[in-house]
């Protein structure tokens, strides 16, 4: 049976570090496929290859003083969550160098990607503004192409259309061409809803308390979130620690049924199992709430990496600069941290390293509040396993968003309270029980005294039972006298 626990704990860290590391590694490695020299800025590369717009590209163009300015939109209609794609072209067929300048400022409903390349010319992305800037020098038939990306956030309603026009302006003349596009309802299946539906509950969350004028909102709508989390699945919570107590008390037991079973392995897990029912102990209960909670914990990374993209994540809680960073910022991974010093720089990093810290902090003292001790070499096995978790969550909260790991640490905290708690009711419950069996035998003593023989100098007829008992006796010696 312990080597089911062992199994079962030993498959649940491999799955939560396979999962995390697996998305680690390809989101960084899909970033450096799919732009390997895009950022937030982007400088000229001296040979542009033709642009060929999809079949499904609507174009808006505009035209005058021999300058052309173009405008691509991958799709007229794009699935909320979904990136669509811009294009911005500009070409020069003066004879004259214009030195020219370029903004594109979206729609509130569209959220611009830290993403841009720029084949002439430099183009920057202000995440704040929502606004694409370039600035170039165009010689005679030269052509800029500015490439870039937006996307209607998945919590937002399909079905709005929103036009962002283009500007660009050389001297005096300004060129302007807009290009409308329609967002619609995505397609997805149930863990993608499930997915979204934390998303909208972390958003809506999030309009209440900044309805309040609360600072930091979106960080309270996560500790609100985990509150409402930790409260659902406080039952499983108690039951794990009540089976933790129970398999500490049975281990004398237990440890008596290894010695007398010891050449029996299947009569030993017989009598284990019989012994589990007859004191109501279920052994894989303690593991019951942590695999309840990996679809939460699974679900809750992607909504927050989702938010993060959809650029509805970038507001800070306190001394964390945002709740998306640093992974959002570059690609996943250690990038941002290593190799020294760091690429978002000192202040900034040590900012975000302080709460994967204090997660592990608070992660080995709920270890340690939580594991009882044991000479148990298969339970002290499993224990030397659990020891590295702290540290592998610790390593998890460098390369996720700060807003998951904020999630982790105050779910720490509140499974410290309910251990306290719990334990204070299991402590207070068998000293009121052995208080009310006390009481019961004082009362069963008093009644044992309320029935003993009336006393000697008590008069005869207070015990009218006894005297017709005397005087039948009576009759029959006279009886047999006769």
């Amino acid at each position: 049976m312990r080597d089911q626990i062992s199994k079962t704990l030993t498959l649940v860290l491999v799955v939560v570090a396979g999962y995390f590391l697996f998305n680690s590694f390809s989101s960084y490695f899909t970033a450096k496929e799919a732009t390997p020299e895009a950022t937030t800025e982007a400088v000229a590369t001296p040979t542009p290859s033709p642009y060929v717009p999809p079949e499904t590209a609507v174009v808006a163009t505009d035209q005058k003083s021999g300058v052309t300015l173009k405008k691509i939109v991958g799709s007229n209609s794009v699935p909320l969550g979904q990136v669509v794609s811009y294009t911005v072209i500009i070409k020069n067929e003066q004879a004259e160098t214009i030195n020219a300048t370029l903004t594109d400022a979206l729609s509130e409903g569209l959220v611009l990607q830290n993403i841009v390349s720029a084949t002439i010319g430099t183009a920057k992305i202000d995440l704040e503004a929502n606004t694409l800037f370039w600035s170039g020098s165009l010689a005679q038939n030269d052509e800029a192409q500015i490439h870039y990306g937006a996307i209607p956030p998945s919590t937002s309603t399909p079905g709005q259309t929103f036009s962002n026009v283009a500007r660009l302006q050389f001297g005096d003349t300004t060129l302007e061409a807009s290009t409308p596009v329609t967002t619609q309802k995505p397609e997805l299946g149930i863990w993608g809803r499930f997915v979204n539906l934390l998303a909208l509950t972390l958003v809506w969350l999030d309009s209440i308390l900044g309805s309040v004028g609360l600072p930091y909102s979106f960080g309270f709508a996560i500790i609100l979130f985990t509150v409402a989390v930790r409260g659902i699945t406080f039952p499983l919570n108690m039951q794990q620690i009540k089976s933790s107590k129970a398999m500490q008390e049975l281990q004398p037991k237990l440890k008596e049924l290894q010695a007398k079973y010891k050449d029996d392995k299947e009569k030993l897990a017989q009598e284990q199992m019989a012994l589990y029912k007859e004191h109501g102990v279920n052994p894989l209960g303690g593991c019951l709430p942590m695999l309840v909670q990996m679809p939460i914990w699974f679900a809750l990374y992607q909504s927050l990496r989702q938010l993060s993209r959809e650029g509805l994540l970038n507001e800070g809680f306190f001394w964390i600069p945002s709740l998306s960073g640093p992974v959002s910022d570059w690609g996943g991974g250690l990038g941002w941290l290593w190799p020294l010093p760091p690429s978002i720089g000192w202040a900034a990093a040590l900012a975000y390293l302080v709460l994967p810290v204090l997660l592990v902090v608070s992660q080995l003292y709920m270890q340690q509040m939580m594991t009882p001790p044991s000479t148990d070499p298969q339970q002290q096995s499993i224990q030397s396993v659990m020891k590295f978790m702290p540290f592998m969550f610790g390593y998890f909260a460098l390369v996720v968003p700060s807003g998951l790991t904020l999630y982790w640490f105050v779910s720490n905290l509140l499974a410290i309270a309910q251990q306290y708690f719990t334990k204070t009711q299991l402590q207070t419950a068998p000293a009121t029980a052995g208080a009310s069996t006390q009481s019961a035998k004082s009362a069963g003593a008093a009644g044992s005294i309320s029935t003993n023989p009336a006393p000697a100098d008590e008069p005869a007829s207070a015990n009218p039972g006894g005297s017709t008992k005397s005087a039948r006796k009576s009759k029959r010696k006279k009886r047999r006298n006769r």
